[in-house]
C-alpha cells in the first residue's frame, strides 16, 4: 500500500495466475502522495479492490501494467486509471479482459489529473455504474462519470483530462450517466476503439453487486458530451457498431461544451430515440461523423441546434457512404437538411474519395500530359 508512510512501492510479478486482493487504498499500483508500480508479466490475473486502485493516484504517481493474460479487474470507486492532483495509468497488452467499476473510474481525469487506461488487445468488457444513485429527480439511473472523462466539481475546482483507449477485439460497454468519452467543468475527455464490431450499450444491465437494477435502465450523459466549458471526445476507427441511449448522449454540447463523435468506417446503428443525437444548446458545438457504411439513425432528431437558446449553437450530423435510414423522413440519403435552426445541419454524402480516386482521376484528366 502506498501512502505518504510509504512514499514508493514497486511490485514485478513474472508469472502465474495471481490474486490482488485489498480494501485500503492506495494499492495496486496506485499511490496517496506518493509512486507506485505493479508490473505482472504472465498469467490470468485477478485484481479486486475499493478506492484508490489499479493504476490510480491522489496527489502522486500510480501505474499497474499487465503484459498478457484474460484478466479481471474489479474495483469500487476510483480506479482502474484514476487520478486527481497526478498521474493514473492502466496499461494491459493483451487479452481479453473485464473492468468493473462503479464510479470515477476507466480513464477519469479529476482536478489536476491525468488518468488514463489504455487495452491493446482482446475481447473486453467495460462497465461502470450500478449503485450510486444519480441527482436528477426526473429521470431514473445511476452516476457513472467513468471511461474516458475529465471531470471536476462545478464551481468549486477545474477538471483534468481523462482517457480510454482499445485496440483490437469485439468489445462491450455498459456505463451510467457522465461516461464514455466526456468533458464537465473545464475538462476533456476521450475515449477511442481501434478495431473490432463494438456495443455501447447505454445504461448498465445490472446493478454492480451483480444483482438487480433498482431504477430502470437510463443513460443521461453519455458517448460523447461536452458540458460546461468542457470538451468531449469519442473515436471508433472500424467496425459494425452500436451507441445506446436515452437522453442528452450521442454527441450532446451544452453550455460552451464542444463534442464530436467519429465512426470511421462499418455498419453502425445510433439507438437513441427519446433524444435524438449531435445536439446542442447554450452555445455548444456538437459533431457526429460517419464516414462509411450502411448506418440506421433510431432518432426523430439528429443534428438538431436549439432555436430557443439566447446564444449560438451549432450541431453537424454528417454522413459519408453507404444507405443509411433514417427514423425521421425529412432526412433522406444525398441530401442536406436543416435541424431545429438555421445552425442545425443534417448532411448525407456519397463515399469520400480515396487518393487512388483522385490519381485516377488526374490521369484521365483531358488536360493530362501525354
Amino acid at each position: 500500500r502506498c501512502t505518504r508512510d510509504r512514499r514508493v512501492l514497486v511490485i514485478i510479478d513474472l508469472g502465474g495466475d495471481d490474486q490482488y486482493r485489498g480494501n485500503q487504498p492506495g494499492i495496486q499500483g496506485s499511490a496517496i502522495l506518493g509512486a507506485s508500480i505493479l508490473v505482472d508479466a504472465a498469467g490470468h490475473d485477478t485484481y479486486d479492490a475499493e478506492d484508490v486502485s489499479q493504476g490510480s493516484s491522489l496527489g502522486g504517481v500510480g501505474v499497474l501494467i499487465d503484459r498478457e493474460g484474460n484478466d479481471s479487474y474489479r474495483g469500487l470507486r476510483r480506479s482502474q486509471g484514476q487520478a486527481i492532483g497526478g498521474i493514473g495509468l492502466l496499461l494491459d497488452r493483451a487479452g481479453s479482459d473485464t473492468y468493473h467499476a462503479a464510479l470515477l473510474a476507466q480513464g477519469v481525469g479529476g482536478p489536476l489529473g491525468f488518468g488514463f487506461l489504455d487495452d491493446l488487445a482482446g475481447d473486453d468488457h467495460y462497465y461502470a455504474g450500478g449503485m450510486y444513485n444519480n441527482p436528477y429527480s426526473d429521470t431514473p439511473g445511476y452516476d457513472g462519470w467513468s471511461q474516458g472523462v475529465g471531470a471536476g466539481p462545478r464551481g468549486v475546482a477545474n477538471g483534468g483530462l481523462g482517457v480510454l483507449l482499445d485496440g483490437e477485439g469485439n468489445d462491450t460497454y455498459e456505463c451510467d450517466y457522465f461516461s464514455h468519452g466526456g468533458g464537465y467543468w473545464f475538462a476533456a475527455g476521450f475515449a477511442r476503439d481501434f478495431e473490432g464490431d463494438d456495443q455501447r450499450l447505454g445504461a448498465t444491465r445490472v446493478a454492480y453487486d451483480g444483482g438487480p437494477r433498482k431504477d430502470e435502465q437510463f443513460l443521461r450523459w453519455g458517448l460523447g458530451y461536452g458540458c460546461h466549458f468542457a470538451a468531449g471526445f469519442l473515436f471508433d476507427d472500424e467496425g459494425d457498431d452500436i451507441y445506446g441511449g436515452n437522453i442528452v448522449g450521442i454527441a450532446f454540447a451544452w453550455d460552451f461544451g464542444v463534442t464530436a463523435l467519429c465512426d470511421f468506417a462499418g455498419d453502425d446503428r445510433y439507438e437513441i430515440p427519446s433524444n435524438g443525437s449531435a445536439k446542442c444548446a447554450e452555445a455548444g458545438l456538437a459533431i457526429l461523423l460517419d464516414v462509411s457504411g450502411n448506418d440506421h439513425y433510431l432518432s426523430s432528431t439528429h443534428g438538431w441546434a436549439n432555436p430557443g437558446s439566447p446564444r449560438g449553437n451549432f450541431a453537424f450530423a454528417l454522413d459519408y457512404g453507404g444507405t443509411d435510414h433514417y427514423v425521421n423522413n425529412n432526412f433522406t440519403n444525398n441530401g442536406e437538411f436543416e435541424s431545429g435552426c438555421p445552425t442545425g445541419f443534417v448532411i448525407d454524402r456519397p463515399a469520400i474519395p480515396t487518393i487512388s480516386d483522385l490519381q485516377f482521376k488526374q490521369n484521365t484528366s483531358p488536360m493530362a500530359d501525354h
